[in-house]
């Protein structure tokens, strides 16, 4: 044999133990180890590997199947595809579960005060639907102080120095308030639309005007409430505020008398 077939035969023979190694290196590298979501993996060694994240720990073993803490997953981790794992994990969503929304309503700047015609109109929490008296006590305790002739004087809606002077009797008709005398006209409008824009938003609507006129009717269920201005003599400049009653009490009957003879 030539030194020429020699060396032949000794790259054939690198060649094939190359192949060799390289077969037996993936064989041994890979093997039949299957790598599934999230780092878990269970190959056909017999060696147990433990991993530890999120809470829960995952142990492999030889059986092909995961135990975790807490649960338990069981199967042929050979065939199980990644949907079936997450949820013997109970991670992931399954289908068809539902979804918990938390609807949170931010409460609006608008305070609405409703009322029926059959309770009385209220000035500053007091029913009108008694007498006169028995109002003009209210008030007092109110912390009005009583100025004669049926009036009294306090503070209201900001103002100090508020004449009060309630009119009809059981119940109270009307309730009139007249505000301090402002004698700048920008100061007057600025009052009255401050008002205005307090009425508005406590009951919810717009008013009723006039046109051509200083006028806003607040027309509720139970009555009106109108506010107004004086601008006659600008000495008295100031703004006026009427509460007027629409509540009538219900009629009990005459004690004694049998019903059946109006009937």
């Amino acid at each position: 044999m030539n030194n020429q077939g020699l060396k032949k035969i000794i790259r054939l023979l690198l060649a094939v133990a190359v192949i060799f190694l390289v077969v037996k290196w993936c064989s041994g590298s890979f093997g039949n180890v299957i790598t599934l979501p999230g780092g878990l993996g269970q190959g056909s060694s017999t060696t147990n590997e433990t991993t530890t994240g999120g809470g829960n720990t995952t142990t492999p073993s030889t059986g092909g199947s995961i135990t975790t803490s807490p649960g338990t997953v069981t199967g042929d981790i050979e065939n199980m595809d990644a949907k079936d794992l997450e949820k013997q994990l109970g991670i992931g969503k399954n289908k068809g579960q539902s979804t918990t929304t938390t609807t949170t309503t931010t409460p609006s700047t608008t305070t609405t005060t409703t009322a029926s015609a059959s309770s009385p109109l209220s000035f500053k929490g007091i029913p009108m639907s008694g007498t006169l008296s028995a109002f003009g006590s209210e008030l007092v305790k109110a912390g009005f102080r009583s100025a004669g002739n049926g009036t009294y004087i306090g503070d209201f809606a900001g103002y100090s120095g508020c004449k009060v002077t309630p009119s009809g009797s059981n119940p109270v008709q009307e309730v009139r308030i007249d505000f301090p005398v402002i004698s700048d006209w920008d100061a007057l409008e600025k009052a009255y639309d401050s008002l205005q824009a307090s009425l508005t938003q406590k009951y919810g609507m717009q008013p009723r005007t006039t046109s051509g006129n200083n006028v806003a009717v607040y027309d509720l269920p139970n009555g009106a409430i109108t506010l107004d201005a004086d601008v006659s003599d600008r000495s008295s400049w100031h703004v006026i505020l009427k509460y007027t009653n629409a509540y009538t009490p219900a009629s009990t009957g005459t004690l004694g008398r049998n019903p059946i003879d109006d009937l």
